[in-house]
């Protein structure tokens, strides 16, 4: 017979045998023992949790001939037959391969006809998150009232992904993370069935590496078996599978609190030397800082964390000496240290600066370290380990005012802030040219093109739509040279983009406004005070003429300005079109002339009649 991989030969077969998941293997066999069966169902959770075992026992329980309190026997002719899969009446869909509209019509086809052997006709769709959204509206109609011989099971990792509509037509489980003393005594049962030797140590280390999933612990498992043989210790897994031993993490985490920047460097050296992944170190490693947070804040941490006894009070004497916000600052700066080595080469380096930082927080002037710097002062002091105290004062006071400027506490009087205002240097000409006080007024040639700003933008968009994230709606001010585009800071992309097509936006803008200014880019924060509000700028020589005399179209340019300004001139008529004719004699060849004849012209038309 092929060999057969240990996590398909141990699969459960009944209820009884699926580990951490009782919430939902009582509830499915209660309802086979009262005969409440539902038409669909969604089983969702992490990989390797038991969703699709669980699904293929209960697609077993509700056909079996003769069920074990609520389980399937397995001995029947139609639990054997769904076994060794001679009864078609079970069947099995990857929605990862099979997401098409037309498998799913194909299940729609076959749903009416009744079962061959079996009671029911299960239908298993795992993975089915990955179904198409046709193919979901395709299923709709079947899910919710299939016939009555037909039962549903989805299976998905990802429930977000399915559909409401799908969610509300089915009875949904939720599968948890498996515990790991669960997958330790699951392990032990299939060590005895095979006859291999693994120590408690062992045990415990494959099911911390398996993360909640009973699948990948026993995968790691046969790749111990496979390298080790029958006899396997906490040590052959450390060595085949590449990962770091406890011990190199102890010594790290002692070398940080000593301060040994040395010791550091040896780890990472023997690390190294024998291959281990460094990336899985430092998991391993921020693993450890969070347990010993939880050592350090929790009265019971034996009940959060899996531990032995011995490694607990390892851990607890380790968390004992090192300060919160040494571990909080430890698993912060690894977990950048992480992220920046996402895309670099040789991530060593990183993780050693990280590491070295740690062990000596002067080296980091960061907020963060500055508080471990502080905190460790504090102990000392506590302590009664600093005879002399007046230097020690004075770092303590360096670091509580660079603890300050850190987090830009302000605490100098308004006078000062007054000052510094008045000494800012001026914003650079390239970004704002100011206009004379003498022309800043509504009749500037630039104050009118930049009230028309609207339609301007609008026909140099359509003119080149690339430059649309960058004109619509974007707020301006003015200068001597023309038009300012001001961009907030979260704009980035709309200002790179201005940015790069700048002579094209200062050609468009010439051609669409007919005037020689020019187009510039700013942030708003770099010419905050010398915005422009050009719609409430005086006339010329002040004049604000409301009498009788004055031209009323330029009384309500000078009032209503927005509105006049932003009619968009393409949007009028043009009569003079050969195209469309509304003159009034068009409309006089359809309907009676009289009525749109003056009284005079009808007087002259009844003499001559």
């Amino acid at each position: 017979m092929a060999h057969q991989a240990i996590y398909r030969k141990w699969r459960p077969t009944v209820f009884e045998d699926i580990v951490g998941q009782g919430h939902i293997t009582q509830t499915l066999k209660n309802q086979i023992l009262n005969g409440k069966i539902g038409h669909a169902y969604l089983f969702c959770g992490t990989r390797g949790t038991g969703k699709t075992t669980c699904a293929k026992v209960f697609s077993r329980a509700v056909n079996c001939l003769n069920p074990q309190n609520g389980s399937p026997c397995n001995e029947c002719e139609i639990c054997k037959g769904i076994l060794d899969e001679s009864i078609l009446d079970v069947k099995e869909i990857d929605a990862a391969s099979n997401n098409g509209v037309d498998n799913i019509r194909e299940i729609r086809d076959d749903v009416r006809y009744v079962s061959t052997n079996a009671k029911y006709t299960v239908y298993i769709i795992d993975e089915v998150h990955m179904l198409s959204s046709g193919a979901f509206n395709a299923l709709l109609k079947t899910l919710e009232e299939p016939p009555e011989h037909v039962i549903f099971i989805l299976a998905t990792t990802e429930a977000h992904k399915v559909p409401q509509t799908i969610l509300s037509r089915c009875q949904r489980f939720d599968f948890k993370r498996i515990k790991p003393s669960d997958i330790i005594l699951r392990m032990k049962e299939i060590a005895h069935g095979d006859k291999l030797d693994i120590s408690d140590d062992a045990y415990k280390l494959l099911a911390s590496l398996a993360d909640g999933s009973m699948r990948d612990g026993l995968s790691i498992l046969e790749r111990v078996v496979s390298a080790c043989g029958n006899k396997i210790t906490a040590e052959d897994i450390t060595n085949t599978l590449g990962i770091s031993a406890s011990e190199s993490i102890m010594r790290v985490i002692g070398a940080i609190t000593d301060g040994s920047v040395d010791e550091i460097i040896s780890v990472m050296d023997s690390l190294a030397a024998d291959g281990k992944d460094l990336r899985v170190f430092i998991d391993s490693l921020i693993k450890t800082f969070r347990d010993m947070l939880i050592c350090k804040i929790s009265d019971k941490p034996e009940d959060v964390l899996d531990y032995t006894d011995e490694d607990m009070l390892k851990l607890k004497s380790l968390s004992d000496k090192t300060s919160f916000e040494k571990l909080s600052h430890a698993a912060a700066s690894l977990s950048e240290a992480q992220a920046d080595t996402r895309w670099v080469k040789a991530p060593r380096i990183i993780y050693e600066l990280a590491l070295i930082k740690l062990a000596r927080p002067e080296f980091d002037d960061s907020p963060a370290a500055l508080g471990d710097r502080l905190s460790t002062i504090e102990k000392k002091v506590e302590n009664g380990a600093v005879s002399d105290m007046s230097p020690l004062q004075d770092r303590l006071t360096r670091l509580e005012e660079k603890l300050k400027n850190g987090i830009s506490i302000n605490t100098a009087p308004a006078e000062k802030e007054t000052e510094k205002k008045s000494e800012k240097s001026k914003t650079p000409i390239r970004l704002y040219n100011p206009i004379p006080k003498s022309e800043l007024n509504a009749d500037n040639p630039i104050i009118k093109t930049a009230k028309n700003w609207d339609n301007i933008s609008r026909t140099m968009s359509n003119s080149a739509g690339y430059l649309r994230p960058c004109l619509l709606n974007r707020q301006i001010t003015v200068d001597s040279d023309g038009i300012i585009m001001l961009f907030k800071d979260t704009e980035k992309g709309a200002h790179d983009i201005a940015v790069m097509y700048k002579d094209k936006l200062n050609q468009s803008f010439r051609h669409a406004s007919g005037t020689d200014f020019s187009v510039k880019l700013a942030y708003e924060n770099e010419i905050q005070d010398e915005q422009i509000d050009f719609w409430n700028l005086p006339q010329s020589g002040n004049n604000t003429d409301t009498s009788e005399t004055a031209d009323p179209l330029d009384r309500i340019v000078q009032n209503f300005g927005e509105i006049v300004e932003d009619a968009d001139e393409s949007e009028f008529i043009d009569y003079n079109s050969t195209e469309d004719d509304f003159s009034q004699s068009s409309f006089d060849e359809d309907e009676d002339r009289e009525e749109f004849l003056e009284q005079s012209e009808i007087s002259e038309e009844d003499e001559n009649n």
